[in-house]
């Protein structure tokens, strides 16, 4: 026997009845068929990235037995980074806006939805920033220049957004990245577009169909961006989790 044989057999003898059907219960979740498709030229779904990101989505989705999403894809892709070799240091303390994590000097905010009705053509960030003036503004110059001022912040903030979207129809997880470049073209809307309280643009304004949806939610005092062109956008990669597998024979008691 090798060293490493040992030292699992040494392992597994020190663990109870529940622990040991517990761990064949993980095997058996890891070892959930999965169909991978990842785009060539992607910078962040490397190999070693992409070993790690389906053995979370294998232990959240088919151990755990929910969607990886939230705090879980947000853990699950920085340990995915780290895997990969990349320095991450995670954002902290109360001075953080608009960010989760940098990486390799880069600063990233992750997002991730489950909505019911996932569009494969059109994605949705339902909250890309608190913002409470919306409320406060009162005509359309006003929330044109506080519009502005939003994403000069966030463009100097944060250097990429990426959300990972997961079809609950088939199981699939997609990892896309919105171009900041695409947002950018906010600062040219013009401030008749700002007139109602709670302003929909189209942005490109005049572009059909637009690029994306810039929406002031002012009931819940938010941005919110819709109808993102996923074909103006970059599909680092698709996951699609297939039938359990067949569970391991599990120890009797004694």
């Amino acid at each position: 026997m090798t060293a490493m044989s040992d030292d699992w057999a040494e392992f597994a003898a020190g663990l109870s009845l529940e622990e040991r059907n517990s761990a064949r219960e993980l095997v058996s979740a890891l070892r959930t068929p999965l169909r991978e498709s990842i785009e060539p030229e992607s910078d962040l779904v490397t190999p070693l990235f992409a070993a790690r990101f389906r053995a979370s989505i294998l232990t959240q989705h088919a151990f755990v037995g929910t969607p990886l999403v939230d705090l879980t894809f947000e853990r699950a892709f920085r340990e995915s980074m780290i895997a990969s070799g990349a320095q991450v240091n995670n954002a902290s303390g109360n001075t953080r806006r608009f960010w989760d994590c940098e990486i390799n000097g880069q600063r990233f905010s992750l997002k991730s939805t489950k909505a019911r009705g996932l569009s494969r053509k059109k994605a949705q960030i339902s909250k890309l920033t608190e913002a409470a003036w919306i409320q406060d503004c009162r005509t359309a110059a006003a929330r044109r220049d506080k519009t502005r001022e939003l994403f000069t912040t966030y463009f100097a903030s944060v250097q990429r957004l990426v959300q990972l979207r997961y079809f609950e129809n088939d199981s699939t997880y997609e990892l896309l990245e919105i171009p900041l470049a695409l947002l950018k073209a906010v600062h040219q809307v013009p401030t008749r577009c700002f007139r109602a309280e709670g302003p929909t643009i189209g942005i490109p304004v005049g572009q059909i169909p637009p690029d994306f949806t810039l929406v002031l939610d002012r009931s819940d005092a938010k941005v919110t961006l819709r109808n993102i062109l996923v074909s103006r956008c970059i599909v680092h990669a698709r996951w699609e989790v297939g039938p359990p597998a067949t569970p391991m024979e599990s120890p009797q008691a004694p």
